[in-house]
């Protein structure tokens, strides 16, 4: 994304959003099922034709979102159930989604943005992924990671989205499933150790995660590894 490469584990109904401007390639480890809408950028006006807008709004990379999620879902079934894709059906379902992503995603500049960078910088990322890491198996807060880069916890969340292309709480999310990934090869660790290892509350809370972002449990993903 933009020269940076990033890695994601996608979860089922997980949404991808590249405004125009931004320059993206994806490669997939594995068979993706996905529906591609492409917006017309007159879209994203607003209904007081805020100038710029695609300019504020950040990518999404596998955020999770029931309202976009279905929106979407309407738009695959014109296709797939050989609906007739009529602009009368279609259009107020793309505005829908463009409203949604302006209503998620767009920040207007702030009297505290024009004081710093708009992005944290590779430092900043560096410091809260020894963080994270480091503490992959505690309760991580958001105010201890907005701490690490000297920023507010309001800001720190708009800064973060803006550099990642998601959430610090999908971020740290991301990483729990990758380090519980790479205990599964370890059998001699029970699913409930791995879950605590990974900062889960309890076995059932991984395996619930565990399945939302991959597709299957930690003991069949265990077995067919």
């Amino acid at each position: 994304m933009d020269g940076k490469s990033v890695a994601r584990h996608i979860p089922r109904g997980g949404v991808f959003f590249l405004p125009a401007g931004h320059a993206c390639n994806v490669l997939l480890r594995e068979p993706l099922e996905s529906t591609h809408i492409y917006l017309r950028s007159d879209l994203f006006a607003g209904p007081d034709g805020l100038p710029g807008v695609i300019g504020g709004l950040a990518p999404m990379l596998g955020d999770q979102d029931a309202v976009l999620e279905h929106l979407a879902a309407a738009i695959g079934d014109t296709i797939t159930g050989g609906l007739p894709a009529s602009s009368l059906f279609v259009d107020p379902i793309a505005q829908a989604i463009a409203n949604r992503f302006v209503a998620m995603n767009f920040h207007k500049p702030s009297t505290e943005a024009g004081k710093h960078p708009n992005l944290l910088s590779g430092r900043q990322m560096a410091r809260i992924r020894e963080f994270v890491d480091a503490n992959i198996d505690s309760d991580i807060r958001l105010d201890q990671l907005a701490e690490l880069c000297g920023r507010s916890t309001e800001y720190f969340v708009r800064l973060f989205k803006a550099t990642s292309g998601v959430s610090p709480y999908q971020y740290v999310l991301n990483l729990r499933i990758e380090r519980a990934r790479a205990l599964l090869a370890d059998e001699t660790l029970s699913l409930a150790e791995i879950a605590l290892a990974c900062g889960f509350s309890h076995q059932e809370h991984f395996t619930r995660m565990f399945r939302r972002f991959t597709g299957i449990t930690p003991g069949r993903y265990r077995h067919s590894h």
